[in-house]
């Protein structure tokens, strides 16, 4: 695109009307193109879109935007720059007000200017808008849900790895992390963390083909080109991007032929250093039916586990929500959930948008009230989980029988499933010592004490222990 003739536009605005009052659209004009030498066209376009002067009085610019997030964004990162560049097309110091329009803002007319190299006319918004268009289909063809951004996902000590090689794979697409697998429990933010990717992908270069879905409709659209001898095309769709973004993987192990289809598309586009981004609910080698080859594929690249939130961090996830929905909340509820809620980011964000909506209405729910919207029982909760839940869970997760829990086997994996037992009836239900040794048949409160400490300290040493042990308390919550 060539350089715009500020000269041209600045004649034409400063007449006599014009200098005692300036003509917003003329300075926005201006402006824009000050902004575009500073930020980069590309940031620009992302930011800038849809950003207008409404007005300038009292040396003050009043701005408005179509998004909460676009105006935290400017405020945060392109204040200083959106200043000196309403500066150079002004020539006064403006301060900035910056607002989000209530109705969709008005459409920038393109302006022409005079080119030096011949009397020709061009316009030169129009690659502006072509760019912009061709952005907005790329988007809309990755099924990527803008929400989902790397600056509203909340960073803890549960996905600190994870986040890091998500902000690694988008400055290096397809090579150091190839392929990445996210996995960890239901509601953790995993789908968060991929779309983020996405996101920042077309962010960074508009022209990249992202790809986001879920392995049901991988499955669905290969069944559906089966049926419509539409192979060639299915397989096109899937094998020509530059990231392949896939949620639920785990459930590829019930369908064979699934899993050949996607070993190929995986195939290619490694082979062709094209970035994939896979999530699961557990660890590939946890995935039984999944093949060989397969599995060795997925575990050649990188693997990163989203634990359980922290206390510390589920209360920065709260406040975040709090902050984008501009709501005030005191700080008891925000502690009452953070402590109550602890298994899925997912719920906890929908306890806390349910008191938002009623503090906004003016209606602050009582603790009480909280906790039978939450359906928490504070006092009774813990005592009405029967033991015989526990020792069902830990064989359900570990893949042991429950009367080897209760028998005399001392066999180390048998052992350290009862020690399993011991550890969450002491800990989430709160039995007594002697209940909790009687409850897998032993005498000795002193192997209780010793089986907590152990399994305790397996935990913090253990990511991938500390999610079975996590999966079992997700069990008795249910």
């Amino acid at each position: 695109m060539e350089k715009a003739d500020f000269t041209y536009i600045l004649d034409k605005a400063e007449d006599t009307d014009t200098k005692k009052s300036l003509n917003p659209d003329d300075v926005w004009k201006i402006a824009k193109e000050h902004l575009k030498l500073m930020i980069g066209s590309k940031t620009f376009g992302a930011i800038f879109r849809k950003v207008y002067i409404e007005n300038i009085q009292n040396g003050v610019a009043q701005l408005s935007c179509d998004s909460d997030f676009k105006k935290q964004k400017i405020l945060k990162d392109h204040l200083p720059s959106l200043k000196m560049a309403l500066k150079k097309a002004s020539n006064m110091n403006l301060e900035v007000e910056l607002n989000v329009a209530k109705e969709e803002p008005k459409k920038d007319s393109g302006y022409e200017y005079v080119d030096t190299g011949d009397n020709g006319q061009i316009n030169i918004m129009s690659q502006i808008d072509m760019d912009n268009k061709k952005k907005e289909q790329m988007f809309q063809e990755s099924n990527l849900n803008p929400k989902y951004l790397f600056s509203n996902f909340v960073v803890g000590a549960n996905n600190k790895l994870a986040e890091a090689v998500a902000e690694g794979i988008v400055k290096d697409l397809g090579h150091y992390y190839n392929p990445f697998v996210i996995y960890g429990n239901s509601g953790m933010g995993k789908t968060h963390l991929m779309q983020a990717i996405g996101n920042e992908v077309l962010r960074e270069d508009p022209t990249k083909r992202v790809l986001y879905i879920s392995i049901e409709q991988f499955l669905n659209e290969m069944v559906e080109a089966i049926r419509t001898k539409t192979n060639q095309d299915f397989r096109n769709k899937y094998r020509r991007v530059d990231l392949l973004i896939i949620d639920d993987i785990q459930f590829v192990e019930d369908y064979p032929h699934t899993q050949e289809e996607f070993f190929h598309t995986f195939d290619e586009l490694y082979q062709a250093n094209k970035q994939i981004v896979l999530a699961s609910d557990r660890s590939p080698q946890e995935i039984k039916k999944l093949s060989d080859r397969l599995r060795t594929r997925l575990l050649g690249g990188m693997t990163a586990d989203i634990k359980t939130p922290d206390y510390e961090t589920r209360v920065a996830i709260l406040r975040q929500l709090i902050e984008e929905n501009n709501a005030t909340v005191d700080d008891k509820y925000v502690d009452f959930i953070a402590k109550n809620i602890q298994s899925s980011v997912r719920e906890l964000e929908g306890a806390m948008k349910k008191v938002i909506s009623l503090c906004q209405l003016g209606m602050p729910p009582t603790e009480e009230t909280l906790a039978q919207m939450l359906q928490i029982d504070i006092d009774y909760k813990r005592k009405k989980i029967p033991s015989g839940k526990v020792i069902s869970a830990v064989s359900e997760v570990f893949d042991v029988k429950p009367a080897d829990i209760k028998g005399k086997g001392r066999e180390a994996y048998v052992a350290e499933c009862r020690q399993i037992v011991m550890y969450l009836l002491r800990t989430e239900l709160e039995f007594p010592l002697e209940k909790v040794a009687k409850e897998v048949n032993r005498k000795d409160h002193t192997t209780v004490i010793h089986a907590c400490k152990k399994i305790d300290e397996k935990r913090e040493k253990d990511s991938r222990f500390n999610e079975k042990i996590e999966k079992c308390l997700t069990i008795l919550r249910e």
